[in-house]
């Protein structure tokens, strides 16, 4: 008898130490292909601060940077299969993957402030990231720096660029040079200025921070001004982790995938961006302001990128003007809420 007290009182003991000692925190492993302390990458470790505290200690973030679990193309598979919780994925590094969300991508898709492209694409894509990424859990979806074309020699009409050589900066730029009469030369950032001041390049697609960052500035010291491109982008987590976690920890984890941390989470690395062409400006450099009648060349210019995504939407039985047309709300949607 005295046994039998003495084995219950050490298992309710037992009880009360195990209620008090609060639950370990659940690790989520969280890649990106940057270097460790870049501006996105400090967003992305608020982001997680974010979530940390959304659910009571019982989620954290373990960053890690630099494409240390995989290459910046396989990290939409690394979610996928398990290798990583959570990744930001660069939707064009996977050609073909993502049919609508390449018309993020196109020239002069968005001719609107990062914020609010931002927040028009997580909103729209939220609608259609279900039938391209259904083997993930979405999270969002935003833009980069806004993206313009900077050149050795002045441009100002598309009928300029033929001839030229040009680092795109994705394939759908490539392709828009290619209809320009231009030829795409395909070199790391870090080499795009040894190609420019060789004649290998003329030109390249770029956000204007990344100009001067990457020494490019006396290389090229004309640019237009207009928006060119944004490229799309967006964080995915595997499915099985998300639906495995209980109520609670999905709500924390929603709490984070919204239109507000579209624009957070890069937000310092597009402000670093955008004050580039303030620098370029200080530094003597030419920052031409397009007319109405170029823009409208540009535009005109740009016509066979939307066919050729308009044709492949129409090859998947999808709906090119209404999927656009969605995208144009969004945007008055989100420039009105600002």
């Amino acid at each position: 008898m005295h046994l039998s007290v003495s084995f219950t009182a050490l298992a309710a003991a037992g009880m009360i130490v195990s209620a008090a000692t609060p639950a370990l925190a659940d690790t989520l492993r969280f890649s990106h292909f940057l270097p460790p302390g870049h501006y996105f990458d400090n967003d992305v470790n608020a982001w997680g601060a974010a979530l940390d505290e959304a659910s009571g200690g019982e989620l954290t973030v373990q960053v890690f940077p630099a494409g240390q679990m995989g290459a910046p193309a396989d990290h939409y598979a690394m979610v996928r299969d398990g290798i990583v919780d959570v990744a930001w994925v660069n939707f064009g590094y996977t050609p073909g993957a993502f049919p609508i969300a390449d018309l993020i991508d196109l020239p002069f898709s968005l001719e609107v402030p990062r914020d609010v492209a931002s927040v028009a694409v997580n909103t729209w894509y939220a609608a259609y990231a279900g039938q391209e990424m259904s083997d993930v859990h979405f999270c969002l979806a935003h833009v980069g720096a806004p993206g313009a074309l900077h050149s050795a020699q002045p441009i100002t009409l598309p009928s300029d660029v033929a001839g030229l050589q040009v680092r795109p900066a994705s394939g759908s730029m490539a392709r828009f040079i290619a209809d320009l009469g231009g030829s795409a030369v395909q070199v790391p950032a870090t080499e795009a200025r040894q190609a420019i001041e060789r004649g290998v390049a003329n030109a390249i697609t770029f956000p204007w921070g990344s100009i001067d960052f990457f020494g490019i500035s006396d290389a090229v010291p004309y640019h237009i001004a207009d928006t060119l491109y944004y490229v799309g982008a967006g964080i995915v987590m595997n499915k099985a982790r998300y639906e495995g976690l209980s109520p609670e920890m999905r709500a924390a984890v929603d709490s984070v995938c919204t239109s507000e941390w579209a624009v957070g989470v890069g937000a310092s690395w597009v402000e670093f961006e955008n004050n580039g062409r303030q620098v370029l400006a200080d530094m003597g450099h030419t920052i031409h302001e397009s007319t109405p009648e170029e823009l409208a060349a540009w535009h005109e210019a740009a016509q066979p990128s939307y066919d050729r995504w308009a044709a492949t939407m129409v090859a998947q039985g999808l709906d090119p003007q209404e999927i656009r047309a969605s995208l144009d709300a969004a945007v008055d949607a989100a420039a009105a809420a600002q």
